[in-house]
Order: structure tokens, then C-alpha cells, then sequence
């Protein structure tokens, strides 16, 4: 090896001198600052020399020339210790080929970079074997930050600018960390095709893109947004949803406002413009989720937003125009004559003397003479009433600009989107501006606001069956019209009343229901950077967020059934919702490398959140009769109701995370937060108290091992990340009420005064849910990332869960919040991107998200917890999974009063089953032996809305400018309960039924599965059983995009890309409903119950984007 030395690379390098200090036999450490260099780092300039003594200055220009003449034999002895390195090697593509004119520097060094020749080839000089090298390719290409390892000759693969690195930098915890040093479970969302979705908020983007997120659409309404778990559930009561956060400010979780609506949930992400997304990091661990103390231990989602980079002004202009297909896969319903055939049936079994019939129901005896007979000579399908095709346009603005000093982004964004259900729809405006300002060179500032202002027509639900098009549509017999007709048989546009039969005009639901909400959010933020000193900077950022939600509903009176227990002919209701946060994160951060094998970053901060908020509601009813008088002023006095709440609720934490590097091989890290909250109670269990105040202490730990980085595995260039990765924490969720563990009173207005009433059994031991994970993953990408893949194992549990413990009746109250009840997860996290065709001209990526999770309930108070909702009991107990039906396993029809007689069954009521009844399963009874009474004894779990896979699988195939892409998205093994068909085949009231129904048992002997009509149903043929849970597994193809893309000047304009999409193109799946991805609110327990919401519908999107 050849030895030679440069003195001034060497002094370059450090940027340091070594000076003898006065007689003392030490070396010093000397900055090079200034003119003039003397011991002790002090520095002078030629006008200072001439104002000392002249025989001071000639002794120390005297000592400086005896300092420098020993440095110099210094640096000559140096000569034949200090070696200088020649590392040679080759830079690849990822396809093996060379590439030529790469730059390849030594990182600290003053040498000009080596460049390589034609076939990738490449010398430098290093002055030790732990160098690290830059190399910074051709614009085709990723720059890469590549150690050395005391290796002397190296072969780099580069990644394309097309595809994800692991030197691709991601904002996590307030700071930038290198995707190939996270040691956390991660995904980073590609949100580029996000334009070619119908997507209006970015969490149903995420469906199937990203591992171990489960995200089912909430409806077909537009902007209905999504529910989402991250790795399965981890509470019963509390929020199971992620933290978002947006340009560093936390958002208000989704279930904060209250509504009259029912099935209306609002989607605190509709205040982010999705074409406004730069980046979106999915963190699933706790090891950086732990600094968050009790807020993300469901994940945290880490979204960037018109990233200001840009020194020179850009503008992107985006238009986008779709359409929205009603439902092909109409339920198929009874015509007219079955119709009548069955309402004459059901009113036969009712055991009422014909007379009495006749006298109800006089309609359903006409003659042709009868000037009503008309109004039944129908075949109306009611579905055809409700449901519609949709436009839906969208325009969005994007302004980027700005120079070395300050720069900027800005966004106006509009979209308006028609619903399937006719007169729904959403309107929405958005804008958002965000900006970097270099104060001085020691601090910085950012800036933004954003405002969104939304209008949203909506429909209710299949909970309340006057109001739902869907119920309605379904229920409304086909004899019947929309509208009236003359007495000379024309047809009016004066709707039809409720006839006899008793189902609201679904044309009276789309017409004359009204309910209407209008939001505006405001968020403002503010922060600073300041450099206290080398490698040691102090942020504060602020945000303030003003939300306010507004609610307005008509129920009419033409057309449709009494309200409240047919009290009301038609109802006015008013909701408002208000919230305030203050939000403020100051960090210190420390970040340093200990020569060029140690590197340590630590960040200490605190998070502080206040919030106030405030639901005011009221409602009246019979107003007049003619629907004209809609406001709440009014209806009549005697009939009005009000309320509200006022709630507020503060968040303090203390964190610090702390990670270290070793030779770019060992990683680890460590988190530790103090959090405290006002949700738990004065004496919450399992806190240390601080002042007095109760605190939780949450904490995480990891380590990862860079496996190709080892010494033999040197000669595997094509390897370019195997890294072993193991991580455990925990973290807490205080998502347990506002005021659970808080003892307060409600007012009560008694006659002509008000009393006070305490509200709750307070539990001043309410105290955070836990949650313990340890995952162990492995990261693995080949040849210049064309091959990448992370594999994640975890294993959580959950402890001290909220539950709500039932009350005996001489308590005055339903129930009492408390701690009480564990359970776990465990599931494996698959994700795969492969570029398996890489041409110039061609290119075939393929990309898979694959999850599997199993829940399980460990321990709950009572060993049993069942919970009754609308049609249908939910249970949580020991060995099954969270909130999993509840119900009897339906086993077929008797086909005879023999055979009835003989099983000897009888129902809870005591009532004897018969030929043509429900025949459940006689599981057990109080001995724990079968009894002969179906009863809660006999029940059993059912299922659980929680699939045990889950992903998606996508394609893009680019040709010069075209790309061609195909995204498949699939569920399997979860149940869900069809409400729809409960109450479209319950054969109990005078209601339409499906075409199933045409098969019910009607005599002796009959061989079916459907049982026999029964008025009032008093055996419980259409109990809550097995014969109304199906299976939810399904596979789609969620979207298909076709683009072009002119990269170039287009016209006038600097660029321009073109596209069409089509989602939601066909659905294989068992399930017999309109859709099988449906979640009726953002609560878990609620999940998996088709309650009648607006399906998905196909959408097909034409779209244009310019840069100008």
C-alpha cells in the first residue's frame, strides 16, 4: 500500500490545529477562526497587532513560527505513520448495469469527488477505513450515503428517483430520520395516484396500501370517510382509531361531535385537502408512539402537506371531473300481487276476525268502481326512487414559491360531489397556505393557516325506519305511487300519504327530509427553530383550532309515518357543536456524530393540549301540517326539548427519546413519556402522583441489527438492507369520557322548576388503558431497492379496559364506567414492492400489503358482558374475540306441528314452537344441560366483525409517458349482521319482503329455510341467530388508472399529466346486501351491522393536471 501524507488535507479534514499550550508538555485543540492563529484559540487581525506593545507582538510572532516550524516535523514524522487509502469500486443500476458520471465524494474532505467512467468505475482517496462516501448520481437517480467499513473496495447499487429509498428521509417525532435507521414498525404511504381516486379523505386511501391498517369505508355518501384500525383492536369502549397528525398538530379524534343524525359520524380529516399531501408515515409500535404518552397507543399517522422547497415559483392546477353509478345489484323485492298475496297471509295469522281486517285495512278490498283502486294498481320499485347516478367535479390550485430566505405553499382547493341517494351530496372549500422564514442564521420560523368550510345534504339511517330511503324503498309496497291522482285518474305531483300499511313515501324521504350540516375548521400554527449551539436546537410550535359543526333536520309530515311513538307529525331538530384547542410542542434536540462510527440523537420536549367544548341541541314538533314551517321557533311549546354539554379536557406530557448508531450496523433506541391527563380519576390506578396530580408513565425500547452491514457480507453488493429489528413498549389511551371519574350533576326541569341530579356513579379510580406490544420485524431490500420488503410479528395486550358494569335497578343508574378487562392481539404484517421489469422504455412494479390478526378477550369483569343494540347483542367474554356477536344458531323450519311437538321446544315466553317456526339449537340451561326453553342460555358467539386477513395487491405498468395501474383489495373472515334482510324477511309486519320470502313455509310438510309469516311474530322466528349472520369476506378491484404524462413544456404550460380511473368495478363476494364494507359509526362496537347506510358506489374520474 502506498504511504503517503498531505499535511493540508489532514488540517482540512479536522478543521484543526494541535499547538504546544505554553510549557506544558500537552496538546490542544485550536479552531481555525480569523487571520491569525494563537494558543488557546485566541485570533487577532493586523489592526489589533498594532495597538499591543511591539515586544508582546514579537514574542508571540516569535512563539507562533516555533509553533509552526514543530507542526511541520510533526506532519514529516506523520509521513510514515498515517496511511492513505485507495478504495476503488463500481456503481450499478438495479439491473446490474454501470453508471457512468457519478460523483463519489469522501464525506468531511476537501478533495474533489471521483467521478465514474464509463463502466462505473471509481477511485478515492480516504484517510481512514470508516469513511463514508457520497454519492450524488445524475438526476435519474437518488443521491446515497454509503460507510465503508474498512472495506478498500466496494460495488453500490443506486436506487432510481421512482422508487422508495432507505436514505428517503421521513418527519417523525419532530425530526427527519432515515427510513433505513427506524427501527419502529413503519409504512410510507404513496399517495401520487391519490388524484386518480374518488377519495375525499386520505384514510380511505390507505384501504389495502398499507400493512396491519384495516380501514373499512364508512358508506357511499361522499366524504363519509373511513374507520380504521391499526393492528386489531385494543379497547371495547375507548377510540381503537389512530392519531393523525397534520404539519405537526395533533387532530381531534373522530367521535368528538355529537349529532341527531343517525348515522352520521363526522370525519375530523375532512379539514386536509388530499391533493395537499407531500407525505403520510404510518408508525405501528410504541417505540416511537410512547413519546405521545396516552393518545397513540392505537398508531400514529404522520401526515406532511405542501412541502415549501420550491425556490422558484411553481404552480400546479388540477382538474378533475367523475360520475357515480347507482347500484346494478338492486335487492330483489316482492312484486305487487306477492305482496298483497302476503299481507292478506300475515293478517290471517293474527288470529282477528275478517270484519276487523276489512275495517283496518278497506284498501286492500277495492273494487274498480272505488275511486282509490287506482292508487293500487301499481308496480313501482321503489329503489329506482331513491337511487341516482351522480357528477362530481373538483379544483385544486397549488402555489409554491419563494428564495434562500423565506418560502411558501399555498392551496385553494373545491369539490362538489352528488350522493347516489338523490338530494344528498357535499360541497367543500378548502385552503391552506403554510411558509419557512430564515429570521437569522440561528433562527427560523413557520407559519400557517388552514381553513375548510364544508355543506353536506345527508339521510338517515335503517335505525329509523320513517326516514330511511333505504328501508323505506324496500318496505313500501310496489301496488302503491309516488304521487296522488284526480278524480279524473291523472297523476298530481302532491305526494301520497302513508296508507294503511304504514311505510313512509320513499319519495316524501327524498323530497321533503331534510338534513342538512355546514362545518367550518380553522386551524392556525406558529413555530420557531432556534440553534442554541452546535448540534443543539430548541423548536416551539403552537396550533389553535376553532371547530364548529352545524346541524339542521326537517322531518315532514306529507308522505310519512308518526314520529315518536306517534306523537309527532313532523319534527324540527338543531344541533351545534363547538370546539377550542390550544396545542403547544416545545423540544430540545441534540444531535451528533462521534467520529464517523457513533451517532446519537436525542429529543426531549413537552406536549401540552387544552380543549374546550360545547353541544347545544334542540327540538320541536307539530309545527303545521303543511310542512312549510321548518325552523325550531316553530313548532308547539308544550313539545319543544333541549340540552347540551359543556366539556373540557387538558393533556400535559413530558417525553424524551433517545437513539444511538454504532459503525451504521447497531441500532438503538429508547422512549420515556409522563402523562397526565384530566380524563382519570383523582386517584387513578396504576399512576405516580406528581403535585399531587396523577401521572402515567409510559415507555418503549428497541434495538435493530444492520446485517449487510457485517464484514462478510461485503461482497454482497446486490444486498442492499437486511436488518433485524425488535421493539417493545407501552403505551396508554385516556379515551375513557370526559367525565367518568369526575362527580357531577345534570338539571332536570320538574313542572315550573329545576332540580339538579347527580349524573354518574363517579369512579375516581378510572385510570388509562394500556397497551403492551413487542414486535419483532425484518427489512430486506435487493438490488438498488428494485426488491423491498418488510415482515413484522407482534404480539399486544391490552389491560385495564374500560367497560360500562350494569347496575341492579335499585341504583338509579344503568351502569358504572370502570377498568375491567384485558385482551390481546397477535398478528403478522407483510409488506412487498418489486419492480420486476426495468427498462428504459418499460417498467412493471408490483406492490402487496398483506395483515393477519387474531383477537382475543382475556379477562372481563363478570367473565360475561353482553350488550344490547338495535336488533342484535353483542358479548365480550373470555377465549373469543371483542365485541363478537351474540345470538341462536338457527338450524332450519319445522316442517310440521309433529315434528314441532316432538322437540318439545318451547320459547322464552313459553310459547310452543309449531310447523313453520324458527328451530334453534337447545345448547343449554341453568343445570347446564339442554331444558327444552330457547332462552339466553342457548346463546352463543356468532362471529366477529374483525377479519383475520386483509390487503391489497397492486400493478403499474409504465410504457414511455403511459402507466397503466390495477389495484385489488380484499377482506376475509370476518361476519356481519344484515340488518336490511332482519327486517326485509322478518315475515312479521305488513311491510314488502324480498323475493326470499316467496319461499316461506305454508304447509305441512314444506322443506324450507324460510319460516312462516306471523303477525307480531310473539315466537321469535326472526330472532337474532345465525340465519341473519353472513360471511363479509370480499375481494374487489378497487381502481384502474390510465394516465400520460407530458414531463415536458406542454403548449403553454411547463407540464402536464392526463388521466382516467375507474373504482369500484366489480365485487366477488357471498354477501347478500347492496355492499359489504359498511361501518355505521367510528365506535368498534358498532362495527360489522349493515344498518342501511348508501352503498359504495362505481365511480369513473376524467382528470387533467397542468403546471404552469
Amino acid at each position: 500500500m502506498k504511504r503517503t501524507f498531505s499535511i493540508a488535507s489532514f488540517f482540512n479534514r479536522y478543521n484543526k490545529l494541535f499547538v504546544m499550550n505554553g510549557n506544558k508538555p500537552e496538546i490542544k485543540v485550536v479552531p481555525v477562526i480569523g487571520n491569525w492563529i494563537f494558543p488557546g484559540g485566541t485570533t487577532c487581525n493586523k489592526q489589533i497587532l498594532s495597538s499591543m506593545k511591539s515586544q508582546s507582538v514579537f514574542a508571540k510572532i516569535r512563539w507562533n513560527a516555533l509553533m509552526w516550524a514543530l507542526i511541520f516535523v510533526l506532519g514529516s514524522f506523520m509521513t510514515h505513520a498515517q496511511d492513505t487509502l485507495y478504495v476503488s469500486g463500481k456503481v450499478l443500476d438495479g439491473t446490474g448495469q454501470p453508471v457512468a458520471n457519478v460523483a463519489i465524494g469522501v464525506e468531511g474532505s476537501f478533495e474533489l469527488p471521483a467521478v465514474t467512467n464509463d463502466d462505473g468505475e471509481f477511485t478515492v482517496k480516504v484517510l481512514f477505513g470508516n469513511e463514508w462516501l457520497n454519492i450524488d448520481p445524475s438526476s435519474e437517480y437518488k443521491n446515497k450515503r454509503v460507510y465503508l467499513g474498512n472495506r478498500t473496495e466496494v460495488t453500490i447499487y443506486l436506487s432510481r428517483l421512482d422508487l422508495s429509498a432507505g436514505d428517503d428521509p421521513i418527519a417523525v417525532l419532530n425530526q427527519n430520520r432515515l427510513k433505513r435507521n427506524m427501527i419502529s414498525s413503519f409504512s410510507v404511504l404513496n399517495t401520487e395516484q391519490i388524484k386518480q381516486s374518488p377519495a375525499i379523505t386520505v384514510d380511505q386511501f390507505m384501504q389495502g396500501r398499507v400493512p396491519g391498517m384495516h380501514v373499512v369505508n364508512r358508506s357511499g355518501d361522499p366524504a363519509s370517510g373511513a374507520f380504521t384500525l391499526i393492528r386489531g383492536i385494543n379497547s371495547l369502549n375507548a377510540s381503537n382509531q389512530p392519531l393523525y397528525i397534520i404539519d405537526g398538530i395533533p387532530v381531534s379524534y373522530m367521535g368528538v361531535f355529537g349529532s341527531n343524525l343517525d348515522g352520521f359520524s363526522y370525519n375530523s380529516l375532512l379539514s386536509l385537502n388530499n391533493l395537499n399531501i407531500s407525505k403520510t408515515t404510518v408508525i405501528k409500535d410504541p417505540l416511537l408512539t410512547a413519546p405521545y404518552g396516552s393518545k397513540a397507543s392505537n398508531g400514529l399517522v404522520v401526515i406532511e402537506t405542501l412541502d415549501p422547497s420550491a425556490t422558484q415559483t411553481v404552480i400546479d392546477l388540477d382538474l378533475r371531473s367523475g360520475y357515480s353509478l347507482s347500484p346494478s345489484n338492486q335487492i330483489p323485492q316482492m312484486n305487487a300481487g306477492q305482496h298483497k298475496t302476503l299481507v292478506s297471509e300475515v293478517l290471517f295469522s293474527s288470529g282477528r276476525q275478517e270484519e276487523w281486517i276489512r275495517a283496518e285495512y278497506p284498501n286492500l278490498f277495492l273494487s274498480p268502481q272505488n275511486d282509490r283502486f287506482i292508487d293500487y294498481q301499481h308496480q313501482t320499485n321503489w329503489q329506482d326512487i331513491i337511487f341516482d347516478n351522480a357528477f362530481f367535479s373538483n379544483l385544486n390550485i397549488n402555489v409554491k414559491g419563494g428564495d434562500e430566505i423565506a418560502r411558501y405553499g399555498l392551496s385553494f382547493g373545491y369539490l362538489n360531489a352528488g350522493g347516489i341517494i338523490k338530494t344528498t351530496g357535499y360541497d367543500g372549500y378548502n385552503l391552506r397556505f403554510v411558509s419557512r422564514l430564515n429570521i437569522f442564521q440561528w433562527l427560523k420560523m413557520n407559519a400557517g393557516v388552514s381553513m375548510n368550510y364544508t355543506l353536506s345534504e345527508l339521510k338517515e339511517s335503517g335505525k329509523i325506519a320513517q326516514t330511511s330511503p333505504i328501508l323505506t324503498s324496500l318496505g313500501k309496497s310496489p301496488m302503491l305511487n309516488p304521487f296522488q291522482y284526480d278524480e279524473a285518474g291523472q297523476q298530481l305531483i302532491t305526494l301520497a300519504p302513508v296508507d294503511e300499511l304504514g311505510v313512509s313515501n320513499p319519495q316524501a324521504v327524498i323530497d321533503n327530509y331534510e338534513a342538512k350540516n355546514s362545518n367550518f375548521h380553522f386551524i392556525s400554527t406558529i413555530g420557531f427553530e432556534a440553534d442554541l449551539k452546535s448540534n443543539l436546537v430548541v423548536t416551539s410550535n403552537f396550533g389553535l383550532t376553532y371547530n364548529v359543526l352545524k346541524e339542521l333536520i326537517f322531518m315532514p309530515n306529507r308522505g310519512m309515518e308518526l314520529y315518536y311513538n306517534k306523537e309527532a307529525i313532523n319534527v324540527s331538530k338543531g344541533t351545534n357543536n363547538s370546539l377550542t384547542s390550544f396545542y403547544n410542542n416545545t423540544y430540545l434536540k441534540y444531535d451528533k456524530a462521534f467520529g464517523n462510527d457513533h451517532y446519537l440523537t436525542a429529543n426531549t420536549g413537552v406536549n401540552i393540549m387544552t380543549n374546550d367544548y360545547e353541544l347545544d341541541w334542540g327540538l320541536t314538533k307539530n309545527a303545521h301540517e303543511n310542512d312549510q314551517y321548518r325552523m325550531l321557533q316553530d313548532g308547539t311549546n308544550s313539545l319543544r326539548e333541549i340540552g347540551g354539554a359543556n366539556r373540557n379536557w387538558n393533556w400535559l406530557s413530558f417525553y424524551e427519546n433517545v437513539t444511538y448508531s454504532y459503525k451504521d450496523r447497531y441500532l438503538a433506541s429508547v422512549s420515556l413519556s409522563i402523562d397526565g391527563s384530566s380524563r382519570v380519576g383523582d386517584n387513578a390506578a396504576n399512576t405516580v402522583k406528581l403535585g399531587g396530580v396523577p401521572f402515567g408513565v409510559f415507555y418503549a425500547g428497541g434495538l435493530a441489527w444492520r446485517v449487510s452491514g457485517e464484514p462478510f457480507l461485503n461482497n454482497s453488493a446486490w444486498l442492499e438492507e437486511l436488518k433485524l429489528r425488535l421493539s417493545y413498549g407501552r403505551t396508554g389511551n385516556d379515551d375513557i369520557g370526559e367525565a367518568n371519574a369526575t362527580n357531577y350533576y345534570n338539571a332536570v326541569k320538574f313542572r315550573e322548576t329545576v332540580g339538579l341530579y347527580p349524573a354518574v356513579i363517579p369512579n375516581d379510580e378510572l385510570t388509562y388503558e394500556t397497551v403492551n406490544q413487542i414486535n419483532a420485524g425484518l427489512d430486506l431490500a435487493l438490488f438498488g431497492n428494485r426488491f423491498v420488503t418488510s415482515l413484522d410479528v407482534y404480539h399486544s395486550e391490552t389491560d385495564n379496559m374500560l367497560i360500562y358494569t350494569p347496575l341492579k335497578a335499585y341504583f338509579g343508574y344503568d351502569f358504572r364506567p370502570e377498568n375491567g378487562g384485558k385482551m390481546q392481539n397477535n398478528g403478522i404484517d407483510l409488506g412487498l414492492f418489486f419492480r420486476i421489469i426495468d427498462r428504459p422504455a418499460f417498467k412493471w412494479d408490483f406492490q402487496a400489503s398483506l395483515s393477519t390478526v387474531k383477537n382475543e378477550v382475556t379477562e372481563i369483569k363478570g367473565d360475561k358482558l353482553v350488550t344490547e343494540m338495535e336488533g342484535v347483542e353483542i358479548v365480550n367474554m373470555p377465549g373469543e374475540q371483542a365485541n363478537s356477536f351474540y345470538g341462536y344458531i338457527f338450524e332450519g323450519v319445522f316442517t310440521s306441528d309433529d315434528e314441532a311437538a316432538n322437540a318439545g321446544l318451547r320459547n322464552e315466553r313459553l310459547i310452543a314452537y309449531k310447523g313453520g317456526d324458527a328451530k334453534f339449537a337447545d345448547i343449554s340451561g341453568p343445570n347446564g344441560t339442554p331444558d327444552g326453553i330457547i332462552n339466553d342460555h342457548d346463546k352463543v358467539v356468532l362471529g366477529s366483525s374483525l377479519p383475520e386477513q386483509f390487503g391489497g395487491l397492486n400493478n403499474a405498468f409504465t410504457y414511455k409517458r403511459w402507466q397503466l395501474s390495477a389495484f385489488v383489495q380484499f377482506v376475509n373472515g370476518n361476519e356481519l349482521f344484515n340488518y336490511v334482510r332482519f327486517r326485509n324477511e322478518s315475515i312479521s309486519g305488513l311491510e314488502n319482503q324480498s323475493t326470499n320470502v316467496l319461499n316461506r313455509w305454508q304447509y305441512d310438510g314444506h322443506q324450507t329455510m324460510v319460516p312462516r309469516a306471523l303477525w307480531e311474530d310473539p315466537v321469535g322466528n326472526s330472532a337474532f341467530s345465525t340465519r341473519w349472520i353472513e360471511d363479509g369476506s370480499y375481494l374487489r378491484l378497487k381502481n384502474v388508472s390510465l394516465s400520460y404524462t407530458i414531463p415536458d413544456e406542454f403548449l403553454s404550460f411547463r407540464n402536464a399529466q392526463f388521466y382516467i380511473s375507474a373504482s369500484n368495478l366489480f365485487t366477488v363476494t357471498r354477501y347478500l346486501g347492496y355492499d359489504p364494507e359498511f361501518a355505521y359509526s367510528h365506535a368498534q362496537m358498532e362495527q360489522g351491522i349493515d344498518y342501511g347506510l348508501t352503498p359504495q358506489p362505481r365511480q369513473f374520474i376524467v382528470g387533467i393536471k397542468l403546471g404552469l
